[in-house]
Parts: C-alpha cells; sequence; structure tokens
C-alpha cells in the first residue's frame, strides 16, 4: 500500500456547523456529491460522486494483504503493478486483463475490504481531526461503489453484532492473551476457525495483527476474539469493565426471546428478572455494582466458564447452538 498523500483543509469549516462525527463528515460530502480522500485517525473513506469508492484502516487487512497473504500474488508482483499502475488508477483493470482475478472475484475482495475497513473508519468515536483532500483517486480504481448511508446502517450492525457477544471494546485493540486452561484439550472452542486463533496468540499480537497473519477480515477476528472472551479462554483488559446490555425482547413476549449470554458464567447461575436466590440481596433494592474485568485470577478453568451458554433444558440448548451457528457465519 502506498503512503496517504499530503491532507487538505479539514472537512466542514466554511460549514455553519463542522461535522462532528465521521458519519456526518461522510453524509456532507455525500451531499456535495465530492470526490477525494477522507481522512481519519483510523484510515481513509474514498469517495468518487459522494459514493464510498475504497476504505483503508490500520485495523484491517487491505485487498492487497489477503492477495499476497494467501498466494494469489506474489508480493513482488503485487509491488510491481502498484508502482506501474496505480498512480493513474488502473490496478483493478491490469488485474482483471491479464486474468489475475475474475472480475466477480475483483468485486467481492473489493466490496468485503471495504465494508471491514470502512467499519473501523467510522466506528471512531467523535474528537479526532477528519481532512478532506479533494479529487484524490484511490490506486486500485473504481470497482463499485456503496452509497454512504447503506455503509452506515452497516457500521451500526456490526457494532450492535459486537456488544450482544461481550460489550468490551478493549478487546479490539488490546493484545490477544490466552488463559492457561484454553491449551487444554477439554477446553479447546468449537471450530477450526477459533482454535488457529487461539494458537497463534502470543500475548503481543493484537486482532489486526492476527488478522493479517491469518488473513482473514478484521471484523472477523474482532469478533472472534470478543467470542473467545465471553467463554473464558482470554485474558481480558483490567483498566474497564463490559458495559451493560438490556436484554433483548420479542415482540409482545415479555422476557421473550434467548436469554442474553453472561460471559464467564452459565445461565443456570443467571437470575430471572425481579428475582434473588435465598439469602442474596436484590441488585436493584441494593443498587448493583459495575461488573470487575474479569481476569485469570477469577475466571476458574471450568467446563461451564469456558462454555458459558451450558443449560440444563435441551430445547434452550439448541437454540444457543443454533444462534452461534448463525453468529460464527457473519
Amino acid at each position: 500500500m502506498t503512503a496517504a498523500p499530503p491532507l487538505a483543509q479539514p472537512v466542514g469549516r466554511a460549514e455553519p456547523a463542522a461535522p462532528r462525527t465521521p458519519g456526518e463528515a461522510v453524509a456532507l460530502l455525500a451531499a456535495r456529491r465530492a470526490t477525494g480522500a477522507l481522512h481519519g485517525p483510523l484510515g481513509v473513506l474514498h469517495l468518487v460522486d459522494g459514493q464510498v469508492a475504497a476504505a483503508e484502516s490500520s485495523r484491517a487487512p487491505g485487498l492487497a494483504d489477503l492477495l499476497t497473504g494467501c498466494g494469489r500474488i506474489a508480493p513482488e508482483a503485487w509491488a510491481e503493478l502498484l508502482h506501474r499502475h496505480g498512480p493513474q488508477g488502473r490496478l483493478a483493470e491490469v488485474l482483471v486483463e491479464r486474468q489475475l482475478l475474475t472480475r466477480g472475484e475483483l468485486e467481492l475482495g473489493h466490496l468485503g475490504t471495504l465494508f471491514d475497513a470502512a467499519y473501523f473508519v467510522l466506528a471512531d468515536p467523535a474528537g479526532g481531526t477528519w481532512r478532506f483532500e479533494s479529487d484524490a483517486r484511490h490506486w486500485l480504481g473504481t470497482v463499485a461503489l456503496v452509497d454512504p448511508a447503506r455503509l452506515g446502517r452497516e457500521v451500526e450492525r456490526r457494532r450492535r453484532l459486537l456488544d450482544g457477544i461481550w460489550p468490551w471494546p478493549q478487546l479490539d485493540t488490546a493484545p490477544v492473551r490466552p488463559v492457561e486452561h484454553s491449551r487444554r484439550p477439554s477446553h479447546r472452542p468449537p471450530g477450526r476457525r477459533r482454535r488457529e486463533l487461539l494458537d497463534h496468540a502470543d500475548g503481543r499480537r493484537t486482532p489486526a495483527d492476527l488478522a493479517r497473519l491469518l488473513g482473514r477480515s478484521g471484523f472477523g477476528v474482532t469478533a472472534d476474539v470478543r467470542r473467545l472472551a465471553a467463554a473464558g479462554l482470554l485474558d481480558a483488559p483490567r483498566h474497564a469493565a463490559p458495559t451493560a446490555v438490556p436484554p433483548a425482547t420479542a415482540p409482545g413476549r415479555p422476557g421473550g426471546g434467548l436469554h442474553r449470554r453472561v460471559p464467564g458464567a452459565t445461565l443456570r447461575s443467571t437470575p430471572a428478572p425481579g428475582f434473588s436466590a435465598p439469602g442474596t440481596p436484590d441488585p436493584a433494592a441494593a443498587g448493583a455494582a459495575a461488573p470487575t474485568a474479569p481476569t485469570r485470577s477469577d475466571r476458574p478453568p471450568t467446563t461451564a466458564a469456558a462454555h458459558p451458554l451450558t443449560v440444563p433444558d435441551p430445547d434452550i440448548a439448541l437454540l444457543t447452538r443454533v444462534r452461534d451457528l448463525l453468529e460464527a457465519r457473519l
């Protein structure tokens, strides 16, 4: 990947009210049908006539990382193609002309990396510096355009998905540290993808590092890291606690739907709303304290801790397994 060129005027300086979030900045540029590059703390969005044409982020592997990582194109050949055709924005055209990729493969790979990087760019909270470089073109060329409103909906969907797994964003940037019992056969997580992730987690690599190493999407690895933390197989950062996520309720059916998973605990140990076990003070009356960060010392290496959705009811167990399978394919 080539380095981003010098940045230009901050977005929204001439407007009555400058954009406060990345989403507002993109909406303003879309309304202007602007063409150029929007640079932020976590990456860049490239726009063509107000539509998003490409995205890059340090938190997500790009198309070059995936193609060279899987051996589809040699790194030296990619560097030569980028040097010769990148400045003209013709790299996508050349990849298809030389039959290095089919048009369908190119579009799928491009859109996958676009949505992946755009999540991290747009999920960045307000407070960063955003600058727009007018008329800047992406080195790949225009492969497919995405409506900014659609992109915003996808970012919000992914944010809700992560919070539903384990509402602890500190895990997304911290080094991935497996707990000792995660190496035992009885505590290995289901699925080759998560087992491979644990095998390469060495306490130094972040989710972004692991995504590039394994040739996977940054968001997919981030979601798997949160799932492993929810299963009690990772040490979580100690300086913050997960925020409470209200349980989902089916329309017209109080308390409907599956139980909200409780990280590091089984459903059997989760009291029903409005109920406290004998001898246990009611959290609503006593004022429930914020949950503390689960660390190696207070997360015993038990089967229940490794699989927090283990329940005695076979119907609920079946539904939770189906939900896990669906989430694994997102």
